[in-house]
């Protein structure tokens, strides 16, 4: 079995957590190691299936990243996506994205939670849930402009 046809929790699949357009088009690896495997699990298990449990089916934008992939995306350098610690959703429309916000505020334990939108009119829910829980910060930001 190719190491991407696995799960990492019942509805998540080890693919999906580390696809990445960009890293296909430019031929690069965005291969988790050990650590990073390991956070994406948390990130599943702790966010993303009470998510589902919740909504339905969501989709992932974009979850790990590998430092090549996070500079060609012009991701911020010390971004939880590196750790894979951190997750891009799709937002279906503002109305859906707000109760997943509201959702993850009020019942899971993240470390940054942020509607994010760009000019252009597309948004998505950035959340980030550390694998050591005690070093999560709370921080939600319901209306972050990007670039």
């Amino acid at each position: 079995m190719k190491r991407n046809d696995y799960m990492l929790t019942e509805h998540f699949s080890y693919n999906e957590m580390t696809r990445s357009t960009w890293a296909e088009k430019h031929g690069k690896d965005n291969t988790p190691d050990d650590l990073q495997l390991l956070a994406l699990k948390n990130l599943c298990r702790v966010l993303l299936e009470p998510l589902r449990a919740k909504f339905g089916p969501i989709i992932i934008n974009s979850a790990f990243r590998s430092e090549e992939v996070n500079t060609g995306v012009h991701g911020v350098g010390a971004s939880k996506h590196l750790s894979g610690e951190a997750v891009d959703i799709h937002l279906p429309d503002m109305e859906t994205g707000r109760a997943y916000y509201c959702f993850i505020l009020h019942n899971i334990d993240f470390d940054q939670l942020i509607f994010e939108h760009r000019r252009d009119g597309a948004v998505w829910l950035h959340c980030s849930v550390l694998l050591d829980s005690r070093e999560n910060r709370h921080q939600a930001f319901p209306n972050y402009r990007v670039r």
